[in-house]
């Protein structure tokens, strides 16, 4: 896959998110959960109405706005009735949170993707917690008041965000 659709992915998975591009995709990428989560998004929605690639043409049209205002008009906050494609942006919103696949339109969880994508779902870092079993932090780091969200990656408006 071109490498600007992972990027676009990444920034626009930052809008529907809330966090940090950097956060999602840094530099160094040990995970590389952009690239797995697109390519996962993509093989399940190959046969949909709603594909990947239309999502990313309509964030491509609006990438200039401010990531609250993308997220909007890509999930369709205002209407009553999402279109297929709004379904979409919100699975991948899912996707990124919990590091499962929710068919579109679905609330029902199909299938967890990988143990790297469980571990890190964006709910334990808005959670400032870990999954069961796993911890990135070191023994004794529950002694220690969390830090603000900012730390945990999420855009709290201080940083540039999606931009």
């Amino acid at each position: 896959m071109p490498n600007d659709d992972i990027q676009d992915f990444a920034a626009m998975s930052a809008a529907l998110t809330g966090f940090q591009l950097e956060f999602l995709k840094p530099a160094l990428d040990t995970t590389n959960l952009s690239q797995a989560y697109f390519d996962y998004a993509t093989k399940a929605t190959q046969n949909e109405q709603a594909t990947v690639q239309t999502l990313l043409t309509a964030y491509r049209a609006i990438s200039t706005q401010p990531p609250q205002q993308i997220a909007d008009t890509l999930l369709e906050t205002a209407g009553q009735f999402p279109s297929p494609q709004a379904l979409l942006a919100e699975s991948i919103t899912k996707l990124w949170y919990t590091g499962s696949w929710y068919p579109p339109g679905s609330v029902v969880m199909s299938e967890v993707v990988s143990s790297l994508a469980y571990t890190n779902g964006l709910a334990w870092q808005v959670m400032q917690s870990h999954p069961m079993g796993y911890s990135p932090f070191s023994f004794g780091y529950w002694a220690n008041e969390p830090g603000p969200l900012s730390q945990f990656g999420v855009d709290t408006g201080s940083s540039t965000g999606a931009k």
